[in-house]
């Protein structure tokens, strides 16, 4: 059996890279946000309709196990909405880290509602790594000072509070489910919200204007399918560890986005949105260090 923190930082390392190629497909691809959520609700569905059938939910379920795991489905959907919508104006870089601030509610929380125990190491490694997240999320202005995203920081810290409470009701729910029943319930949840919210005629009319098609459905569908491991890979972790630490580790995602997006910067100049000047990189390095520390405390504690 794979360990849950080789699972969850395997699963950071898979968002990392698709965050990253969400930016380019939402910021250089396609015309309009809900063109690319029509599209990955396409694939998602493809995917998730065979999955449903070979996985169903165990029948005489308790009432309060199926409110939590819609409720996760839900809350998990939203919050990914959220953040996909930020990366229309804002840095992947930028908009991760914050969002990732997320496991310092998980922990301050799963103690006294799932009963779960941290030591004091293991404290102390959740708020390095909630340190690092949120040091990457400063944009230093000419005056060395920080700040914040714009508009888009309450919409973050909202997806921070809708990602804490997912995994807080979803390691309940797991209890009695499987991580695949919870992983095609949420991702058929935000199948439905992508329809409801996007499935309109002007939005059709907008995908003759997506720039290189071919290479951009070459893109999305390598994307969404790297979205299906990653999801399977998060709930396997959830269903094995203490949620607290394994929002944590998971929570290392910003790292892995900022050296991908340097990396494909580099390679590819203009493939991802890019702000960042001199000074926020030296930011985003320090931040870099703290989270790789809280993780390693993690992993030997």
């Amino acid at each position: 059996m794979i360990d849950w923190v080789i699972a969850a930082l395997g699963a950071a390392i898979m968002f990392g890279i698709i965050n990253n190629l969400d930016s380019h497909l939402i910021s250089r691809r396609v015309p309009d946000f809900r063109v690319f959520l029509l599209l990955a609700s396409a694939f998602i569905l493809v995917v998730i309709i065979p999955v449903m059938l070979l996985f169903p939910l165990p029948g005489e379920l308790e009432a309060s196990i199926l409110a939590s795991a819609v409720a996760s489905a839900v809350l998990r959907s939203s919050a990914v909405i959220l953040m996909l919508f930020a990366f229309r104006s804002e840095e992947v870089v930028g908009v991760v880290p914050l969002v990732y601030t997320y496991p310092v509610f998980v922990a301050v929380t799963a103690v006294p509602l799932l009963g779960e125990t941290l030591n004091l190491w293991q404290w102390l490694a959740i708020f390095i790594v909630v340190a690092g997240a949120i040091l990457v999320a400063l944009r230093p202005r000419i005056d060395g000072v920080g700040q914040w995203l714009g508009k888009n920081f309450p919409r973050l810290v909202l997806a921070a509070l809708l990602f804490a409470g997912a995994d807080l009701s979803g390691k309940y729910a797991l209890e009695e489910i499987s991580s695949v029943n919870l992983f095609w319930m949420s991702m058929l949840s935000l199948v439905v919200m992508s329809l409801v919210f996007c499935l309109r005629r002007s939005v059709l009319r907008n995908f003759k204007h997506i720039k290189k098609p071919i290479s951009t459905l070459a893109i999305l569908t390598f994307n969404e399918a790297l979205v299906v491991c990653a999801s399977l890979t998060t709930f396997y972790a959830m269903q094995n560890g203490p949620i607290s630490l394994v929002s944590t580790v998971i929570a290392t995602r910003p790292v892995f986005v900022f050296i991908i997006a340097i990396v494909l910067s580099r390679l590819f100049p203009g493939f991802v949105y890019w702000q960042s000047s001199r000074k926020a990189l030296k930011y985003r390095f320090i931040a870099t260090l703290l989270i790789i520390t809280g993780i390693a405390i993690i992993y030997l504690a």
